[in-house]
């Protein structure tokens, strides 16, 4: 059985020693943010994710990028040239080009080692889900799963990762595509909170509109109610991402804790990249369920 490598993105919700501790490689995204250069996405080294947040409210305009092939074939051949194999636990392909990126890097790398393998995984997953499945992963590693069964245990997976969010403003969806005019519209209305999640092919779905921040933090938390899988949440923390609203994170943790089996609850400020499309206020429950959606 060959050893391998475990590789994905910047975009976990996670702090960077997990990476060094778990001998796991990423290759960052990258935004750029008004009045500043073009930022690879750094765990909030470069600009404290707090204050980019508050950049955001101020009205600094924000752009991101995907991960290029050119970043991906670095990594990748590092991990070639020392005779292991790679397995790529990507960022949805439904919601950036970086597992693109990742693949064509993959298949021009291929010819030049025989040898090794390049296993890549489209997770359709995001944030705080791809996350669940990246601990998954090395999880698996370290139990001793081999490199090509590891690639379809994730796929098996992913489609049981269940994310549920809302946002406070669907203005940094709709800029970046995410989400249509209309919807975007629909969700600016005074008092109204959208709740969104992300489907089998992992792009974001608009699903109903809630009255009130209480209101639309406790729907998240029936959705769980609804969808979880209650022998997966004794095995597996819940994760809840924020973009800078830590308060209502711990509010719906509490209400999950009183309400489900859960116990164990991982909280996490959004990285820079999904955090400038998601906005502040973003508040995003990813758990082990039936199915995504509704």
């Amino acid at each position: 059985m060959s050893e391998y490598i475990i590789v994905t993105d910047s975009v976990l919700d996670i702090d960077e020693s997990w990476f060094r501790k778990n001998q796991v490689r990423w290759v960052p995204l990258s935004f750029t943010l008004e009045g500043h250069e073009t930022i690879e996405d750094d765990f909030g080294k470069t600009i404290p994710l707090k204050e980019f947040y508050q950049e955001l409210r101020d009205g600094k305009n924000v752009t991101t990028a995907q991960g290029t092939m050119g970043q991906f074939a670095v990594v990748f051949e590092e991990i070639l040239q020392s005779g292991k194999d790679a397995v790529y636990i990507g960022f949805s392909s439904g919601l950036s080009g970086s597992y693109q990126s990742a693949c064509m890097a993959a298949d021009e790398l291929r010819e030049k080692y025989p040898a090794q393998h390049i296993y890549c995984v489209d997770t359709k997953a995001a944030a705080g889900g791809q996350t669940m499945l990246a601990r998954e992963a090395v999880r698996c590693q370290k139990e001793g799963m081999p490199a090509e069964e590891l690639a379809r245990h994730i796929e098996a997976v992913r489609g049981h990762i269940v994310h549920w969010f809302t946002v406070d403003d669907l203005f940094y969806l709709h800029r970046g595509g995410r989400v249509s005019k209309s919807a975007a519209v629909m969700g600016s209305l005074v008092g109204i909170k959208p709740i969104l999640f992300v489907d089998d092919e992992g792009h974001l779905i608009p699903d109903k509109k809630v009255r009130g921040r209480k209101n639309s933090v406790e729907e998240l938390g029936r959705q769980m109610v609804k969808h979880m899988d209650v022998d997966h949440l004794k095995r597996y923390s819940v994760a809840i991402s924020h973009g800078d609203c830590e308060a209502d994170a711990r509010a719906l943790a509490n209400w999950i804790r009183k309400n489900t089996p859960a116990k164990n609850i991982d909280i996490h400020i959004l990285d820079t990249v999904i955090g400038a499309h998601s906005g502040p206020g973003t508040l995003a429950l990813f758990f082990y369920g039936d199915k995504r959606g509704n």
